[in-house]
């Protein structure tokens, strides 16, 4: 006699008050995500007020990447150990603390030092955003609840430019830069009590410690990828980076061991194991990887276009990415419902979306090379916006379906890793693509201009060796400038040119020298990043063909089982 199953159970409805524990989550991770990408904006004007140098100010935000990737798994850990509330309130407020640090720091290295604690603060913090939305919130629900982080996340992105351009610009009772991270204060106050009040604690239910040495083991591993990535380019990749990167193999390779050792001897590891044994736990992180190898490099190279190829100001960059917000916001409206329908299709549908989005914004680049808009750029960058959003909403569930039980915050913690892995990764990676281009090309890019040049030269008063000197000054100063690890700084042979222009005793002479640098800059940034989207395309297509290896999950089976 063949019995027919019971048709699975529909998940508990959140509470308002999950709702509005959901809200104070989300709160708290905009915060921190904003934090990332505000600081970038600033960083002329942290120089310049700090008298810091160059290589500092490229650590006020390296240094908190970097210590924000190494705590994330020993993060994720302690939430399962201490409670995801309590670890997620104390994250909140160390942010804070070090966020009020880095508002008021007087120095270079000070700064520094500030950001590298407020990097481990939110390494403590993130995870639990994930850990706590993942637990609360079942099927449908949890579809929702990630669709939302998926949306802050996107909008936090695009919005940390904007803000960062517009608080300069008001510089708010003669503080500069400062309010960037000062406004961390009242935001981080109200979430921290927010959460300690609305938010349900979860733990492990049998108490465990936690595991020290592989705690010890993981973060060196981790410091020992994702420093190497971080400062190679401006090391010019040399040896030690690379010696750095091949020493993180034998120390990852001796945390698995001490991981697998402890889990086989009934102890409680800073990575559950299990996790990766069948399922596609393995599988997700490698697809979540990739998606942060392509979203990140991309808005962080298309701002260095903006800025140092075509002289938008920081504001009118930060207004240059609201149509991808936009695109942002509106995808995920439309994948939050269709998650439960399409499962894991919706991340594919995104993938191709990105593509095209990648493919019109070539099309905008070649096609308007030198005079460059925002409203040129809005229908691509809103294609990108909407594939963006179909990603940043989809991928976590997608990823964490089976994590579960006591370990959810080490699984959290390990996402969010190989999430800044691959922002680390797809950094340096577009970068080296995208200023091999710049500084490879520059040469050639000069020459290309000579012939106009020289024509222009002839309708002034300049005797043709002071013409000839010009165009190779013009050549040597294009090459130098292109390849200047500042771009900001101009180069001594530049500075050269520029005193050619002025001697010649024609001020046609300096304004024609002048234009062709600028009108040359902005088609050599817009072919180099032109020919560098291939690498988003590469990418996204490989997302789209390992998602096929993933389970369907229409209707979040794994998630509605819980």
């Amino acid at each position: 006699m063949s019995t027919t199953p019971a048709p699975p159970t529909e998940p508990r409805p959140p509470s308002r008050r999950d709702w509005l524990g959901l809200a104070v989550i989300l709160l708290a991770a905009f915060m921190e995500l904003l934090d990332v990408t505000v600081v970038t904006v600033a960083s002329p004007q942290i120089q310049d007020s700090l008298g810091a140098s160059y290589a500092e100010v490229q650590w006020v935000l390296a240094g908190y990447q970097l210590t924000f990737a190494a705590g994330l798994v020993t993060g994720g850990r302690l939430g399962d150990i201490y409670g995801a509330r309590r670890v997620f309130v104390y994250g909140v407020a160390a942010f804070t603390v070090a966020s009020l640090l880095c508002g008021i720091a007087t120095s270079g290295p000070l700064i520094v030092g500030f950001r590298l604690i407020q990097g481990l603060a939110a390494s403590l913090m993130f995870p639990q955003v994930v850990s706590l939305i993942h637990v609360t919130f079942l099927g449908k629900h949890r579809a929702a609840a990630f669709g939302a982080l998926g949306a802050v996340t996107g909008l936090a992105g695009m919005a940390g430019p904007l803000l960062g351009g517009e608080l300069i610009d008001l510089d708010l009772f003669g503080t500069d830069w400062r309010p960037i991270f000062l406004i961390n204060i009242p935001i981080g106050v109200l979430a921290a009590v927010g959460a300690w009040r609305l938010l349900r604690e979860r733990r492990a239910e049998e108490r465990t410690r936690l595991d020290i040495r592989g705690a010890l083991l993981g973060t060196f591993a981790v410091t020992l990828v994702i420093f190497p990535l971080i400062q190679g380019p401006q090391a010019d990749w040399a040896w030690w980076i690379w010696l750095l990167l091949g020493l993180s193999v034998p120390v990852l390779f001796l945390f698995w061991v001490n991981q697998r050792r402890l889990q086989e001897r009934g102890g409680s590891p800073v990575v559950d194991l299990t996790q990766f044994r069948g399922g596609s736990f393995g599988l997700g992180l490698v697809i979540q990887f990739l998606c942060f190898a392509g979203v990140s490099s991309v808005f962080l190279i298309l701002a260095i276009e903006l800025q140092a190829g075509h002289q938008f100001s920081a504001l009118k960059t930060g207004l240059a990415f609201l149509p991808i917000a936009l695109g942002t916001g509106l995808a995920s409206g439309i994948a939050i419902p269709l998650l439960p329908k399409l499962g894991k299709v919706v991340l594919q549908i995104g993938a191709v979306v990105m593509i095209a989005g990648m493919v019109a914004l070539m099309y905008t680049l070649r096609t308007y090379p030198t005079d460059l808009t925002i409203w040129k750029l809005t229908p691509a960058e809103v294609i990108v916006g909407i594939g963006l959003g179909m990603i940043v909403t989809t991928v976590n569930d997608l990823v964490l379906a089976e994590a579960t039980g006591p370990s959810a915050g080490s699984a959290s913690g390990v996402q969010a890793t190989l999430g800044q892995a691959g922002n680390a990764v797809g950094v340096a990676v577009l970068g080296a693509i995208f200023f091999g281009l710049l500084s490879g090309n520059a040469t050639a890019a000069a020459r290309a201009e000579l012939p106009s040049f020289g024509d222009r030269l002839r309708t002034t008063s300049v005797s043709p060796q002071t013409a000839q000197a010009l165009e190779d000054g013009l050549i040597t100063c294009f090459k130098d400038q292109s390849g200047a690890d500042d771009p900001g700084k101009i180069q001594p042979s530049c500075t050269a040119l520029i005193g050619q222009a002025a001697q010649a005793g024609d001020p046609a002479v300096s304004a024609l020298v002048a234009d062709t640098m600028k009108e040359t800059t902005r088609k050599h940034f817009s072919h180099s990043m032109d020919r560098s989207l291939f690498y988003e395309i590469a990418v996204y297509a490989l997302v789209f063909l390992l998602v096929f290896r993933l389970p369907l999950r229409r209707g979040l089976q794994a998630g509605a089982a819980h």
